[in-house]
């Protein structure tokens, strides 16, 4: 893993988390964001952790180009920032998560291991804030065309609360890879392609409300 921030504290930290960590291991850190898009290519990283704003290229800008290059690389945002337009700037270039800084260590570890599993963890308290800027943009079927069972419904309204694939899983009595069929199924009934995309979707279609979130 990577982790990129031009401020010390923040990478000391991730590195004493990492330290403790038997998943992760550290492959180098970037004090910049053109430092970062040097490194990644020569480092190779699976994961990256990386801050928001920054001098020079910031989070959004380098994400995008890190991409172009690696696009099966993952990426975390890492930030103090809890503006739902940061958020969404870092999703739409491609990141994978966003982590706010003053979380414990635990809390960091969930993140990147839900990152590496596909998952997208997001701080529950932003996704409201988010959902509501992202209804008006959504791209989605008539309402009348979608037909969900009791079972997809429930899968929605905890995609909605930002419950991971596991957490869903232990809820319902069901496996992990039945989880994630159910998952590829609203997407493709929504005509989305992310947790976002779909629970803004099913807001605008009225098959969620806010109370669900």
């Amino acid at each position: 893993m990577l982790v990129v921030d031009d401020n010390a504290l923040p990478r000391h930290a991730a590195r004493a988390m990492l330290a403790e960590s038997s998943e992760f291991t550290l492959c180098g850190e970037a004090v910049s964001g053109t430092e970062a898009i040097e490194l990644i290519p020569k480092l190779k990283p699976d994961l990256v952790l990386m801050d928001v704003h920054m001098g020079g290229f910031d989070g959004p800008e380098v994400a995008r180009r890190v991409l172009q290059g690696t696009p099966g690389l993952k990426i975390v945002a890492w930030t103090v920032s809890d503006a739902s337009d940061d958020l969404l700037r870092m999703i739409q270039a491609g990141c994978v998560g966003y982590v706010l800084k003053d979380v414990g260590p635990q809390e960091l570890h969930r993140a990147l291991n839900a990152a590496v599993k596909n998952e997208n963890p997001v701080p529950r308290k932003m996704i409201p804030a988010v959902l509501k800027r992202l209804a008006p943009q959504a791209q989605s079927p008539k309402a009348a065309q979608i037909s969900l069972s009791s079972r997809e419904l429930q899968i929605l309204r905890g995609l909605a609360r930002g419950f991971t694939t596991k957490r869903l899983s232990a809820d319902f009595g069901l496996a992990v890879n039945s989880v994630e069929s159910y998952q590829k199924t609203l997407y493709r009934k929504l005509n989305v392609s992310s947790r976002g995309e779909a629970v803004s979707a099913a807001l605008k279609l009225g098959l969620i409300s806010l109370s669900d979130l």
